[in-house]
């Protein structure tokens, strides 16, 4: 919602500052709260012991500085006016869902924990891009220069093309001439997109200042097509390689984190239920009236009546259509007050029967 046009005196900006000290204010209690129960720096889960806390921790003190700089800015403009660049760092707090959200996580951890094998990797391209460069400048450097003009059918070199002074000697996009040209003509090779088009030009390359001839050189199609099977089918698939390893390892590890968590969690849903089966029931102390009425709710033919009743108010409810006949409308009527009825009685037998929060608690 933020927008450098929006009036500094306007209700939108002033519902964007509040918000923005609410925020900042909730998030701080959170980490004012969680360095109290853990503690700071000292300790097994102390709070700046996991780096996503550290994250959470240094976007929170943004935010503070931030709103103090907001606050103070009005009486030293020129000096708190270029610190109040912390600003741009808000941007930075949706990555404090990475922690609540498990696949995120679980990517995030992936994409950091393959830096160090992708680095490898990135070495390994790096010394197949730099060889084909310099190979290819020594077999293409100054060649891939072509005529354009209206009459160049009899044009063989530079002299002959600008003989005409409508002709001109222009030179591809993508060439050789140079390694810094070569790797980015190797790079878009590599993306195989447009690929095809560099490869003719090389083909059609006869030498310098000569005028391309289609097909001159066909062994050259050598170069292309090893490059494009190292470097861009073998190569750079080692990156997707690496990362779906380290995703398949990383995953391991959360779901080893998970089974403890839901082991802990059946212990204790085990331990409530050995706790409840020396509790006497909620229904001990009821009179006999309370206690029939129980009795009739918790039945299975109880169930098995109500789900009949829903099932014709459901017929009934399917027998609508337009412009009935007022005996059949005032029939559905009948049906929908009693079939209401119906579902009131159950309601007050269930909460007499249950009380109100074993009522509100399925």
């Amino acid at each position: 919602m933020e927008r450098p046009n929006i009036p500094p005196d306007s209700g939108e900006r002033l519902f964007l500052s509040t918000a923005n000290y609410i925020f900042t204010a909730v998030f701080a209690v959170e980490m004012f709260i969680k360095v109290v129960a853990s503690g700071m720096l000292y300790g097994s889960d102390a709070y700046f012991t996991s780096g996503w806390n550290v994250m959470d921790g240094v976007l929170v003190i943004i935010s503070i500085i931030d709103l103090s700089m907001s606050l103070l800015s009005s009486s030293s403009p020129r000096i708190f006016g270029i610190l109040r660049v912390f600003r741009l760092l808000r941007s930075l707090r949706p990555l404090r869902v990475i922690n609540r959200a498990p696949g995120l996580k679980l990517v995030v951890q992936t994409l950091l924990s393959s830096l160090r094998p992708i680095g490898n990797i990135v070495l390994i391209c790096c010394t197949f891009f730099v060889i084909f460069g310099i190979l290819g400048v020594q077999l293409f450097k100054g060649a891939f220069y072509y005529c354009e003009g209206p009459d160049i059918k009899n044009v063989r070199n530079k002299t002959d093309c600008l003989a005409d002074k409508r002709n001109v000697w222009l030179n591809r996009k993508y060439n050789f001439d140079d390694l810094g040209k070569a790797l980015m003509s190797l790079f878009v090779l590599s993306s195989r997109d447009g690929w095809v088009n560099i490869m003719y030009t090389g083909l059609d390359a006869v030498g310098v200042d000569q005028q391309p001839i289609e097909n001159y050189s066909e062994w050259r199609l050598l170069y292309f097509i090893a490059f494009i099977l190292l470097v861009g089918f073998f190569v750079l698939n080692m990156f997707v390689g690496v990362v779906v390893e380290n995703f398949h390892r990383c995953r391991e590890e959360q779901e080893k984190e998970e089974r403890v968590r839901r082991a802990a969690k059946r212990a204790l849903q085990m331990e409530k239920k050995r706790r409840k089966m020396h509790e006497p029931p909620y229904y001990t102390n009821y009179s006999k009236s309370r206690l029939f009425v129980h009795n009739v709710v918790t039945s299975k033919y109880f169930d098995l009546a109500i789900a009949a009743v829903i099932g014709l108010n459901v017929v009934t409810m399917a027998m609508e259509f337009y412009m009935m006949p007022k005996a059949l409308t005032y029939a559905l009527k009948i049906f929908n007050y009693f079939f209401t009825a119906v579902f009131i009685l159950e309601s007050f037998m269930k909460l007499l029967a249950l009380g109100l929060h074993l009522y509100l608690k399925d």
